[in-house]
């Protein structure tokens, strides 16, 4: 059953689903990294804002300083944290690593150092910059992005901490929905049979309302050349495939869905997992085409490296409903291991996918043919995806 134009029950409002596969062929042929190399190049760069290196330091006056506003249309101030205009970024500790930790620290409420200090729900003006952010680098004309290679693992950490938001490449809202952020119970629909930010409310979250599909796949697909942004991004969508299926019911319904409605929701829900995952696939690719990646076994070893581990979901249901900003920070249950063949596994999506969705299924005995009918939603979304390359 095809992701695109379905809708999540039969009594909401049309939802559009959109998936990454429809853009693959356009932004294949031309992503072009803005890559400085060599003293020629060095010249034509500039390092980041003098004032970057406090907002790095001090999440809530990053967040101040960079905040687009309301409607999330003043970006002056990002734009020149970035460079979007002009001569870009240098890849230095003084370019992208500066503007780079600012971005962080505006989006997430921790600096680039704090990874493993506890997350907590965005503020509405984090999410207001990280809604900014995508607008910023993903736009231009349709086949280049407009940001540094360099930069990638800083815009990573930011998007894994907005994953909910994310993997499915980019909700797409309620009709009558304009602003750049949401709040869970703003996103219910009329008739209480659901929320288009999140399959899991958590009260009072905030999302980012991402724009279009095509700027934010064209950004995913850019940062998935860099090694560390990719294993930033793939820990964080495969962290949220197992929280998803862990709150399921026994018959791998959401709580509260109606048995009249089936698996449509669940289906949703995987295929968007499915889909992120095969679009970092096919941004390795990319890079592998367009020799940003010089070598393929160099690169899965490299995320392997920086990759925190595997993920399975609970053998039980899971009751609890955590912020969307805790959700990239799950602890892996084990580790990807070290070697060829662990980078090889590791690299499979689709072995990664059905390794925690096969054991979730069998742990908590849902019906066969439930089973298979969302293995195949998965299998058929990840596969279109990969093979529109």
């Amino acid at each position: 059953m095809p992701l695109l134009g379905r809708i999540r029950g039969a009594s909401r409002r049309t939802l559009l689903v959109v998936g990454g596969g429809v853009l693959v062929l356009a932004l294949g042929a031309g992503l072009v990294p803005l890559l400085v190399q060599g003293d020629a190049e060095a010249s034509a760069c500039r390092a980041a804002p003098a004032s970057a290196r406090a907002l790095a330091r001090d999440p809530q006056r990053a967040a101040a300083a960079l905040d687009p506003g309301a409607d999330a249309r003043t970006t002056g101030p990002l734009e020149r944290l970035l460079r979007t205009k002009g001569a870009p970024l240098c890849g230095s500790a003084a370019g992208t690593a500066l503007a780079g930790r600012a971005v962080v620290a505006a989006t997430t409420g921790r600096t680039w150092e704090q990874r493993d200090a506890p997350a907590r729900a965005h503020t509405e003006r984090e999410a207001r910059i990280a809604h900014a952010l995508i607008e910023l680098l993903g736009h231009g004309r349709t086949y280049e992005p407009d940001f540094p290679v360099a930069l990638s693992p800083y815009v990573a950490r930011t998007l894994a901490a907005y994953i909910e938001d994310t993997g499915g490449l980019a909700h797409v809202p309620d009709s009558d929905w304009y602003r750049p952020t949401v709040r869970d119970d703003q996103a219910e629909y009329e008739d209480h049979s659901g929320n288009w930010a999140t399959p899991y409310p958590h009260g009072r979250d905030m999302h980012a309302v991402f724009p279009d599909t095509l700027r934010m796949e064209k950004v995913v697909r850019r940062l998935a050349a860099s090694p560390r942004a990719f294993a930033t991004l793939y820990d964080a969508e495969r962290a949220r495939f197992a929280y998803y299926l862990e709150r399921l019911t026994g018959d791998a319904q959401e709580p509260g869905e109606k048995a009249k409605n089936g698996l449509m929701s669940t289906e949703i829900e995987l295929e968007r997992s499915a889909n992120f995952i095969a679009t970092l696939m096919v941004g390795r690719n990319v890079g592998l085409k367009e020799g940003w990646i010089s070598s393929r076994a160099a690169f899965e070893r490299a995320v392997l490296r920086h990759t925190r581990g595997t993920y399975a979901a609970a053998g039980h249901q899971v009751r609890t409903r955590p912020a969307s900003a805790t959700l990239a920070d799950r602890r892996p249950d084990a580790s990807a291991g070290s070697g060829k063949r662990a980078a090889a596994r590791l690299m499979d999506g689709r072995v990664q996918l059905f390794a925690t969705f096969d054991r979730w299924a069998r742990e908590r005995h849902i019906p066969e043919g439930s089973a298979e009918r969302l293995r195949v939603e998965i299998d058929s979304r990840y596969v279109l995806a990969l093979t529109q390359f």
